[in-house]
């Protein structure tokens, strides 16, 4: 932009400034090659006895000479406001610059260039951003820019260049009644912009928990500096964390001006731990005296300042503010003091920045405390909920998966390696380690652990509050479904993908493991609409063996990095809502792709808890829905005076020694009914059944008959010779129900008892 660019600009807004209600008077100051600057005098509203003093209490003038500064950017970015040189600087909402710059005002919540670009029009921009400062003049004047309410306005620092990155809650919770001082080992970064107020450098300072001497001699903590290939300096460093006694409140907000040590000196002084303050630059300095050190470069040392508001911080859970600084030192063998070298004595105010944490990503992701969370299954699916949950502030506490990373999985893993075969879980784990997780691993076969007290501790260690499962295992589901709550106290849920991605399912079981995820899984067999039939049962939507290698291929599902992450994204959501709902029964959450379009749309099945009903004759348990167990109740009314009944369909598992009865047919019109006799037709009964089990993908069979009984009597000699009948025609189970007015019995013949 030329100077003569630069005029225009300058002209443009002091013309349309002058017409603003608040402006008194407008003009350039000058014009250079690379920026321009005006001025605004606003008329600052405020009480009439201050009006007639010409002041606020504060300092606030009636008429306010604000100067703006017009960049090279403008007006693709926002022109900056800057007020007078010995305007008040105790007020919040005034950014921190750094040093002895001119105060700034912060005039918009986010960014000031995008609110001055959401209005088309550059002049309707520039009166927006004059009423806004006139706003803010207005309520500096009635010291109105902190609400009590709301909480207390920290020092703003969003515009300053060096970090220091802390854990808040850490740190805060080394504070304690009584003054003190502790010194905590960090690592630095130097960023060499040569636009940094350290010797030319950005300086990035992480603080760790780990305490660091402050006594003894230097070897007791090694400070250490290296130099990255592309020439940065890193290292390890220390940060000293100060605080004042609880009774010593810091009410007045202090400008960032500090410059030097001296500056900080005088600070601490200010907060009530001078002293100490003094203290710790005297033993940094003994700590160097007989220093073998070999390097030139300058270690950046942090500071921390306590400060104890008078009330809570905005967005915080504490009235404790955290202000940090960096300072230099240079321990070359040939000086005379510590505090020398290319930076001097000079001290920098620093933006304090929140370390990962569980905290921080639940705060930024808006989302409920999710708990402590174990993974089953660390493979594609898997990995993106996993890293969907530690963002959203979960803490995962275990990892199980026996599989390896291997190149075809690139296609949709999570995560990307270049060096192959690696464990799953492992690899998972340390990713997920960046993100301040420390999760156990365990690389055993699942299925077979959950059998195991010492794996299962492994698999869901102590505190873990939610099982997620995304094997897609039928054994790992079956295993799940077994295990005593009493074993294993973790609410379950799985999550699939079928139909090659147009499908997905979340199964979260009910308390006490009732229902499981395997009795909702059939729950899902029965209930399914036709075209989550049709991608679930249809082949031509399931696996297909394709080749990784010559001569070796892998059983999987074709489908889309995209589209899994779609999928298994909305099933992490709705695993959130299910874990902090904490509903009473079981529910089952089905979606399913629309046809031409990624949209997908999402159902939810409530599954009450299932009766469970012991079965006499044989060691199998008979599980009932909520809704079979109605229908029974309401086909008994119907045949109030007579005994009736009709088939039962479910599934069974060997394995888990189930029956789960989720459907019925009813009684074929030949059947018979009278007050001490049910004899069930066979009227195109095996139509019916053949019908309901194709309709169910052949996952559901006829598993049995049920009867009802006019009295509360058990199972009687008819009774016993049906269910053997049963089991002559068929392989067991075959079982047989009995509902009484009040109470429901269940038989099996075993034939090989």
């Amino acid at each position: 932009m030329t100077a003569q660019q630069f005029e225009r600009h300058a002209q443009q807004f002091v013309r349309v400034a002058v017409d603003h209600r608040q402006c008194v008077e407008a003009g350039i100051i000058n014009i250079s090659d690379d920026h321009a600057r005006v001025y605004v005098v606003l008329s600052v509203e405020m009480p009439l006895p201050f009006a007639s003093k010409g002041s606020s209490p504060d300092g606030v003038q009636l008429q306010e000479r604000v100067e703006i500064h017009i960049g090279a950017d403008y007006p693709w970015k926002s022109p900056s406001f800057i007020l007078r040189e010995d305007f008040p600087r105790n007020l919040p909402h005034l950014s921190a610059g750094g040093g002895k710059s001119l105060p700034r005002p912060c005039l918009v919540d986010g960014s000031i260039d995008e609110y001055f670009s959401s209005f088309g029009l550059v002049e309707v921009g520039i009166l927006q951003l004059l009423s806004q400062m006139a706003v803010w003049l207005a309520k500096a004047a009635v010291n109105g820019l902190m609400d009590p309410e709301h909480g207390w306005e920290p020092v703003m620092r969003y515009d300053l260049d060096d970090v220091v990155v802390v854990d808040p809650a850490a740190v805060r919770g080394r504070v304690g009644r009584d003054a003190g001082t502790v010194w905590l080992k960090s690592d630095f970064f130097r960023y060499r912009s040569g636009q940094g107020r350290l010797s030319g450098d950005e300086v990035y300072l992480t603080v760790n928990e780990e305490l660091a001497a402050s006594v003894g001699k230097l070897g007791t903590f090694p400070f250490d500096i290296n130099v990255s290939a592309a020439g940065y300096p890193y290292g390890t460093s220390i940060t000293a964390v100060f605080w004042a006694a609880e009774n010593v409140i810091a009410n007045t907000i202090f400008p960032e001006t500090i410059e030097t040590l001296d500056d900080l000196a005088a600070r601490a002084k200010d907060f009530g731990f001078g002293p100490a303050f003094d203290a710790f630059l005297r033993r940094l300095e003994e700590r160097w005296v007989s220093a073998a050190w070999t390097s030139q470069g300058s270690l950046p040392i942090g500071v921390i300042f306590c400060a104890r508001r008078p009330f809570k911080l905005i967005g915080r859970d504490s009235s404790i503010e955290l202000l940090p600084y960096i300072f230099d030192v240079s321990p070359r063998k040939q000086r005379k003091s510590l505090y020398e070298g290319a930076s001097g004595r000079r001290a920098v105010a620093a933006r304090q920045v929140d370390k990962v944490s569980a905290t921080l990503l639940r705060t930024v992701s808006a989302s409920a405390d999710l708990g402590k969370i174990a993974l089953i299954g660390c493979g594609s699916v898997g990995s993106k909920v996993s890293l969907h949950l530690a963002r959203s502030g979960a803490t995962i506490t275990g990892l199980a998966d026996k599989g390896i990373l291997q190149p075809h999985n690139m296609a949709r893993h999570a995560l990307v390696r270049d060096v192959l075969p690696l464990a799953k879980a492992t690899e998972l784990a340390s990713e997920l380690s960046k993100l301040g997780q420390n999760p156990k691993v365990y690389l055993e076969d699942a299925a077979r652990g959950l059998a195991q007290a010492a794996s299962r501790a492994k698999i869901a260690p102590v505190g873990t509050n939610s099982i997620v499962n995304t094997t897609a295992s039928l054994l790992v589901r079956d295993a799940l479904s077994i295990v005593a709550p009493a074993d294993f106290p973790a609410r379950v849920t799985e999550i699939a993908l079928f139909g090659r991605g147009k499908g997905a399912f979340v199964l979260h079981e009910g308390p006490d493991r009732n229902p499981t995820l395997a009795d909702l899984e059939i729950e899902l067999s029965a209930k399914a609409t036709d075209v989550e039939s049709a991608l679930l049962f249809d082949e031509k939507f399931g696996l297909t063996e394709i080749q990784i290698g010559d001569g070796c291929g892998s059983l999987t599902m074709p489908m889309t990095d995209a589209r899994l992450s779609a999928m298994s994204a909305a099933a992490a959501e709705l695993l959130a809502d299910f874990i902090t709902q904490d509903t009473a029964g079981g529910v089952i959450a089905v979606g399913t792709q629309a046809v031409n379009a990624p949209t997908t749309t999402w159902r939810s099945i409530s599954v009450p808890t299932m009766m469970t009903v012991p079965v006499d004759g044989a060691d199998w348990t008979l599980k009932i829905s909520s809704d079979v167990e109605r229908r029974i109740r309401e086909e008994i009314a119907v045949y109030p005076g007579v005994e009736t009944g009709g088939l039962m369909i479910g599934a069974c598992s060997a394995r888990t020694k189930t029956i789960t009865i989720v459907d019925l047919l009813s009684a074929p019109p030949d059947s018979q009914r009278t007050r001490s006799l049910f004899v069930l037709g066979k009227q195109g009964l095996k139509d019916a059944i053949m019908e309901r089990h194709l309709r169910s993908g052949k996952r559901l069979l006829d598993v049995g008959t049920w009867h009802s009984h006019l009295s509360e009597q058990g199972p009687s000699a008819t009774d016993w010779r049906t269910a053997r009948q049963l089991a002559a025609e068929r392989s067991p189970p075959a079982v047989l129900l009995i509902a009484t007015p009040s109470v429901y019995c269940s038989i099996v013949h075993d034939r090989s008892r």
